[in-house]
């Protein structure tokens, strides 16, 4: 049986990620005559031409393009050893990393998390940061599932999945003090104080054009994709919010917010973005198998 030395691999994807030895060379810290020979030792051993050199720059070959697919996911399969390691998934316990974006309404995480861990008595840890770096995280085993507000198809990575949970209509907010707004709405939001989610989330883009169609000037006096401050500064009188119904039950019980009216045809949409993975995670798989649309939430 033939064996494969994995440092070569390790040199080989740096090699093919920076198209240059050299540059390689800097970033793993080895000699440039120690890499190219490491290089071409792999070369030698499997038979084939990795690269092809055009402009003093490396390129891929078709059979290195092979390679660097293989390598990728020997890379993964070690990340992900180690990642279950550290998690001690080999204890009776079951562990879940979740990640989660802020502009996702905190009861739909929870309510995530809370029969993952109900059902399968899960240990729970729970990230909020941005796609790109919940995405970095995804990929390193750090995270086994995103819940984000949006598929975002900008990555490229074929192991990455996205799977709709979700698909709410959109109503506003306010408190007590803008009940009057209730009358003539939507128009009576022209000139009302709003508080709107940051230019970046899918529902701002929503929101402008709704209120461009039905010639609507809000005054907007504050932005922000964390749905918890958006509700925080509603409840003090500070303008009206966005949000779907269900993440709205529990101040509308308590009276601290009232409902204005349903902002019509616009709707918010939730997603579980994961990877495939050599080890099941029951918690994971329970979670990916969920009908939260039939699920009571908030």
């Amino acid at each position: 049986m033939k064996w494969i030395n994995y440092h070569h691999l390790i040199y080989f994807k740096e090699i093919a990620k920076q198209g240059s030895i050299s540059k390689a060379s800097e970033i793993l810290k080895v000699g440039q005559p120690a890499l190219s020979s490491q290089l071409k030792s792999l070369e030698e051993y499997l038979g084939i031409k990795l690269f092809e050199r055009k402009n003093r720059k490396l390129f891929l070959t078709e059979p290195g393009r092979v390679t660097l697919e293989y390598a990728n996911k020997i890379n993964d399969l070690g990340q992900e050893l180690i990642q279950l390691i550290d998690d001690k998934v080999f204890t009776n316990q079951v562990n879940l990393s979740v990640g989660a974006l802020d502009s996702v309404p905190k009861h739909l995480i929870c309510d995530i998390v809370d029969f993952a861990h109900k059902k399968t008595d899960c240990f729970l840890s729970i990230y909020e940061e941005s796609m790109d770096q919940l995405i970095r995280m995804l990929l390193a085993h750090q995270v086994e599932v995103i819940i984000a507000d949006h598929e975002n198809n900008s990555f490229k990575n074929k192991n990455i999945f996205s799977k709709r949970i979700l698909k709410k209509s959109v109503s506003a907010y306010a408190s007590n003090k803008f009940k009057s707004l209730k009358k003539g709405f939507p128009q009576s939001l022209n000139n009302a104080p709003c508080i709107l989610p940051t230019v970046h989330t899918p529902i701002r883009g929503e929101l402008d054009n709704y209120f461009h169609l039905n010639n609507i000037n809000p005054k907007i006096i504050a932005e922000t994709q964390d749905t918890s401050l958006q509700k925080i500064l509603s409840t003090k009188g500070d303008g009206v919010i966005f949000l779907p119904d269900f993440s709205t039950k529990e101040l509308i019980k308590e009276k601290k917010l009232i409902k204005l009216g349903n902002m019509d045809n616009l709707y918010v949409e939730y997603y579980l973005i994961y990877t495939k993975r050599v080890i099941e995670n029951p918690a994971l798989e329970l979670v990916l198998m969920q009908d939260f649309e039939k699920m009571r939430l908030g």
